[in-house]
C-alpha cells in the first residue's frame, strides 16, 4: 500500500495512476483526509434507436394490454 501527501504526489502523478490501474492501493493524504486513487468504473451507454425504432401500432399495443399468448400482431 503505498501512502503519500498531496506534495509528494503531485511530482509522481503518472507512476501513482499506472499503481492504481494495476489494483495497487495508491492513498494521498492531506492533513488528517485520505483520498483513494482507484480505478474508475465506466457505465455502459444508454442505447441509441433511430427514430420510429420502438414504435408500436395500434393492434400491437391493444395486443400487449390483453395479455394473450397469440403472437398474431406483430407478424408482417
Amino acid at each position: 500500500m503505498q501512502s503519500l501527501t498531496v506534495t509528494q504526489a503531485k511530482g509522481v502523478l503518472g507512476k501513482l495512476v499506472d499503481n492504481a490501474l494495476k489494483s495497487r492501493p495508491v492513498f494521498i493524504r492531506r492533513g488528517s483526509r485520505v483520498v483513494q486513487l482507484v480505478p474508475a468504473v465506466m457505465s455502459e451507454p444508454f442505447p441509441i434507436f433511430p427514430d420510429g425504432a420502438l414504435e408500436r401500432t395500434a393492434n400491437q399495443i391493444d395486443f400487449l394490454q390483453s395479455g394473450s399468448d397469440e403472437p398474431e400482431p406483430f407478424r408482417r
